[in-house]
């Protein structure tokens, strides 16, 4: 009988937890006539994203319920759009995001994605790119270089790549205005403590722009913060580590 009971309670939490999950779908895709939250990327148009992230990084509107992109995806493709406008690139799409790859081959001639450890089109090292010099015209990166311990190498590939002219896009976390590395910390629980994200090997501050123009770019840095305050509410672009995207070019 005891048994019974449990299965029973057990059915219906199950179908408590059911109900819920699909009224919040149901919630998220409604098209309010106030369209008060939108996606640049695929279009959706409802009430709220979704919560996204764990700790310090846990935020309530974040993630686009139907194409999973975050603030960062929406807000490069805003501040990028116009660098990036009346011209096919040659495209480098380095640890590609499927949030980012329909925007990125519609503005392409050709597209190469590379990743050395998740799916990709070729698995390639960013620090060793088995590419000809001069070979293309955008290299689009986005939190990528945090996890590299070599990133002046890494830039210098993606510069080496690119032809006069050429437009890099970078993304990084940014959490303060120096950038802070510790080499000595290899343990996940240290890297975590450190870098908020275990496989991480630095803090970028805004200094990564030296970083950038040491291996030869010019660099302007565009942020979030200069965007009207409806249009970021509206598309959630404001997380606090997500804001900046550098737009690198090769004299």
């Amino acid at each position: 009988m005891l048994d019974q009971i449990k299965k029973i309670k057990n059915v219906v939490i199950s179908e408590v937890v059911n109900i819920r999950s699909l009224y919040n779908v149901l919630l998220n895709s409604i098209n309010f006539s106030s369209k008060k939250r939108e996606c640049n990327l695929c279009g959706w148009s409802g009430f709220n994203f979704f919560p996204y992230g764990i700790g310090i990084k846990l935020r309530k509107e974040a993630q686009c319920p139907k194409c999973k992109s975050l603030e960062r995806h929406r807000a490069v493709k805003f501040l990028a759009s116009k660098d990036l406008e009346n011209k096919l690139f040659d495209t480098l799409h380095v640890a590609p995001e499927i949030q980012i790859t329909e925007w990125l081959r519609s503005i392409s001639a050709s597209y190469l994605s590379i990743d050395l450890f998740r799916p990709a089109m070729e698995k390639m090292d960013l620090t060793a790119l088995k590419l000809e010099d001069k070979s293309k015209t955008l290299v689009f990166c986005s939190h990528v270089l945090e996890h590299i311990p070599d990133d002046f190498k890494a830039m210098s590939e993606i510069f080496r790549v690119l032809k006069p002219d050429g437009i890099a896009i970078v993304q990084v976390p940014i959490w303060q205005e120096k950038t802070y590395e510790d080499f000595s910390l290899t343990s996940k629980e240290e890297r975590l403590k450190a870098f908020f994200q275990e496989d991480h090997v630095r803090i970028y501050g805004v200094d990564i722009k030296e970083r950038l123009e040491s291996v030869g770019f010019h660099v302007e840095i565009k942020t979030v913060d200069l965007l009207p305050v409806e249009l970021i509410d509206k598309y959630s672009l404001s997380f606090k580590s997500t804001k900046e995207v550098f737009i690198c070019r090769k004299p």
